[in-house]
This record gives structure tokens, sequence and C-alpha cells, in this order.
């Protein structure tokens, strides 16, 4: 809902390609391979099974694709760089390169083949 009403006010308004649905992290309603990119903001920390979650990022992602994780204080489930980065190795990825600081991070990683 916040999304909508954001777009509708925005520069974006015209915009008529985007659905928004709500899903479970375990169980995502897509296809296997459909997706070039996946972006978690500030939510891998909140799924309590982040491997199982990360399992479903990976179904839908295309070989190759990508798997971009950002994390912000003042979060109170922020996950360290490490954490974020043992959680999506332990899932199968392949980490590319952590921006950012202490502060607030993006981690990107690569679906292999």
């Amino acid at each position: 809902i916040q999304l909508r009403k954001k777009l509708k006010k925005s520069e974006y308004s015209d915009i008529s390609n985007i659905e928004i649905l709500r899903a479970n992290a375990y169980e995502l309603p897509f296809i296997e391979n459909s997706f070039d990119i996946v972006c978690m903001v500030t939510v891998l920390s909140e799924i309590p099974d982040k491997l199982k979650a990360l399992a479903e990022v990976m179904r839908v992602l295309k070989p190759g694709g990508i798997l971009s994780v950002a994390e912000a204080l003042p979060d109170p489930d922020y996950p360290l760089k490490s954490t974020t980065k043992k959680h999506a190795l332990a899932a199968g990825f392949e980490h590319e390169e952590t921006l950012g600081n202490f502060w607030h991070y993006t981690a990107r990683f690569r679906k292999i083949s």
C-alpha cells in the first residue's frame, strides 16, 4: 500500500508495468530462472529461515543473476557484513563485492550457472 501511494505521488506515476504483490519468502510465486536481479533492502535479517529464503531466491534467479542485499542502521535486526556474506555463501551464491561502511552497506552476490 505504501509503495502504491508513493508511486502515485512521484514522477513515476505514469508507469503501468509494476505489479505489487505479497508472497511467502519460502514459496515465491515465480517460475525458475525468471529474474536477472533480486534486491533485498533491510529484509533478509527479518526472515527466520534465511537459508530457505535464499534457496528460493536462487531458484527464481537466472544463471548469472544478481542478489543484492542492503542493510542499514538503526535497524534493530541489523546484521554485520560478515553475517550477510556467510548466509549467502552457505546458500550457494558467489560474493562479488560489498560497498558501504559499518552504518550501511550493499553486498552483491551472483548465482553461478
